[in-house]
């Protein structure tokens, strides 16, 4: 049983945990959001949260880089190497992402509704729950990827190649055009 005197001190204890909890990751570096948009290149840089909407980041090296929640909408992604990079929610959505190389990269629960995704690598990628609906797909490698729960609404997967890819419902295809 536990002694009345120290309600008070469990309670804030257990207040103050909880918000520690959910206190949001570490901001984004400005020092390293000013590189990148000045060098197009900042590998293992610390950009989440960034707003990097609209930004023109054409071949980017953002290899290992952390965008958690950055919101790129609108942004040139084309032909940028973003090899292991954290998206995770991260707004992608009408992002120009062609000819991108994001294997090995997290995009759980990113937007990339109406992204341009053309020619795009994601072998290897995880994209739980991600919104793809209406991006442009063709011709994009997705060789072992998740896609588990992702929204594919207005996708077109007839040119991509997918082998060895998890589905939205779980099932593993076996398509290979590449």
């Amino acid at each position: 049983m536990v002694n009345p005197m120290k309600l008070p001190i469990l309670a804030l204890t257990t207040l103050l945990a909880s918000i520690s909890l959910t206190a949001p990751a570490a901001a984004q570096n400005d020092a390293h959001v000013k590189r990148l948009l000045e060098t197009k290149e900042c590998r293992m840089c610390n950009l989440t949260g960034a707003n990097l909407s609209g930004a023109n980041l054409s071949n980017a090296d953002l290899r290992g880089a952390y965008l958690e929640g950055a919101d790129l909408s609108g942004a040139d992604l084309s032909g940028a190497k973003l090899i292991r990079t954290n998206l995770r929610k991260a707004n992608l959505s009408k992002t120009n992402l062609a000819g991108a190389d994001l294997e090995n990269s997290y995009l759980n629960g990113a937007d990339l509704s109406g992204a341009n995704l053309r020619n795009v690598r994601l072998n290897r990628a995880f994209m739980l729950q991600a919104n793809l609906s209406n991006a442009d797909i063709n011709g994009a490698s997705l060789f072992q990827t998740n896609l588990r729960e992702a929204n594919l609404n207005g996708v077109n997967l007839t040119s991509a190649a997918l082998n060895g890819t998890i589905l939205p419902d779980g099932k593993v295809s076996q398509q290979n055009k590449k």
